[in-house]
Formats: C-alpha cells, sequence, structure tokens
C-alpha cells in the first residue's frame, strides 16, 4: 500500500513540475518608433500576429506557456496605464511583472518612405535585458506587406523562447 502511494505521489509530482517550471511568454504590442497615431493599430495587429504564429509552432505549449494577450491587457488596465503617457513603456512593464512572466517579446517599427523597417527581441524579465542571440533586426516591408515578417520573426526569435 505505502509503495503504491509513494508511485501516485511521484506520478503527480512529475506531472506537475513541467508545468511549473515552463516559460511564461507575453507577447507586447510592438512600438511605433513615429509616435504617428494613424500606426498605433499597427502595434496591435503585429503582437496579435506574432503570439497566433508562435502558438502555431507548440499548439499544445510543451516548450512553454503563452500568456493570453487579454490578460496582458487586463494587467495594464488595472494600472490604468495611458498609452499617451510618457512613462508607459516603464509602467508597461510593472504590469507584465504582475503576470510572473519570465520571457516577454517586444519589437518595433518604423517607417521609412514606403517601407517598414520592423525589429523583435526577447527581453529576460530577471534582467531586463534583450537576448543578442534570439532576436528579428532590420526586416523591411511595404506598408501594405508589413505583417509577411512574422514568419521570419518567429523563425529567428523561437528558439529563444524555450
Amino acid at each position: 500500500m505505502a509503495n503504491r502511494f509513494i508511485l501516485l505521489f511521484a506520478l503527480v509530482i512529475a506531472a506537475i513540475v513541467p508545468a511549473v517550471a515552463q516559460q511564461r511568454i507575453a507577447v507586447l504590442p510592438f512600438r511605433n518608433m513615429d509616435h504617428d497615431i494613424k500606426y498605433n493599430t499597427w502595434s496591435l495587429e503585429l503582437a496579435d500576429s506574432l503570439y497566433k504564429a508562435i502558438a502555431a509552432v507548440d499548439p499544445q505549449q510543451k516548450d512553454f506557456v503563452l500568456v493570453p494577450p487579454d490578460s496582458i491587457e487586463m494587467a495594464i488596465a488595472e494600472l490604468n496605464l495611458d498609452p499617451t503617457n510618457p512613462q508607459y513603456e516603464s509602467d508597461m512593464w510593472k504590469a507584465i511583472r504582475t503576470l510572473n512572466v519570465t520571457k516577454a517579446v517586444q519589437g518595433n517599427f518604423q517607417l521609412r518612405g514606403d517601407r517598414v523597417l520592423i525589429n523583435c527581441y526577447i527581453y529576460d524579465m530577471s534582467s531586463m535585458l534583450a537576448d543578442q542571440t534570439f532576436q528579428a533586426k532590420d526586416l523591411y516591408k511595404g506598408t501594405t506587406t508589413y505583417l509577411e515578417t512574422i514568419k521570419p520573426i518567429v523563425k529567428r526569435i523561437y528558439p529563444g523562447l524555450k
């Protein structure tokens, strides 16, 4: 009887530990480096497309757990953050920390004539530093095809999310 209990206990622990040990990843809105509000919708479109593409690579989330976008929005809303406030960026990181995230993915975009320059980075939440190995930098697309950068971004950053 005692051996069965020990075996059952070991199986329960073995099932729980990997789930607890998994990285928690947040995909944040991309920063609009031009600060032209007519492009602010791109911030969320890029983040949403990136979230879906990452989730499609590991649908069962065996390698890590993606924090749902609505959880991120709620954390930001709880602190009543205003995106037009100059302090928004630092306050947003405070909100993300409340979600026990281990890594955050965030990018930025900037218009250069009729093209869009897109960069994407993985941030380690303990150090707040960007990973220098797994990043997607200097991706150019047209203003109507900027979402085509999502596939190359995932290819470059995915190994750093594990």
